[in-house]
């Protein structure tokens, strides 16, 4: 399956619950066919949008749309910061912290932390993804006072 053939396949998937197991299955699929192209990391927006839609879903720990952005730095931080100025979500705001807790630019540091706090009021943020969101800006400023 090629890079095209999955975003296609990401960008039409409909997860009907949060314990839709088939989607799962479907999903890390996706991910392995993903990982045999060159040219992965142009699923990156797909893999954020799959995200974005579906806030409840429990997609593993990560999970493998997570492991799979992450296995392209400097492709997906951008389109990250995007879907988190219009709708966070746990998933979303897990990844923001996941990229504040390894950077050592402070001034990067510092803007990742200002969209943290944007995401922690967003209107289109559910309950559970502004609750994590401040949860995560109190262990941060916690770890800088250490």
């Amino acid at each position: 399956m090629n890079t095209q053939e999955v975003i296609a396949e990401l960008n039409s998937m409909v997860i009907k619950d949060v314990e839709d197991y088939e989607a799962v299955v479907k999903i890390n699929k996706l991910m392995d066919e993903l990982e045999k192209n060159s040219d992965s990391h142009l699923a990156c927006e797909a893999m954020i949008s799959l995200l974005e839609r579906n806030p409840e879903f429990e997609f593993g720990t990560p999970g493998e749309p997570v492991h799979s952005l992450e296995d392209h730095p400097g492709h997906y931080e951008e389109l990250l910061y995007q879907s988190l100025n219009r709708k966070p979500t746990d998933m979303t705001v897990w990844m923001l912290n996941r990229i504040i807790n390894a950077e050592e630019n402070e001034g990067a540091k510092k803007e990742q932390l200002k969209l943290m706090r944007k995401c922690a009021c967003n209107p289109q943020a559910d309950k559970l993804a502004k609750s994590s969101a401040r949860n995560y800006i109190k262990y941060q400023k916690e770890k800088q006072m250490k």
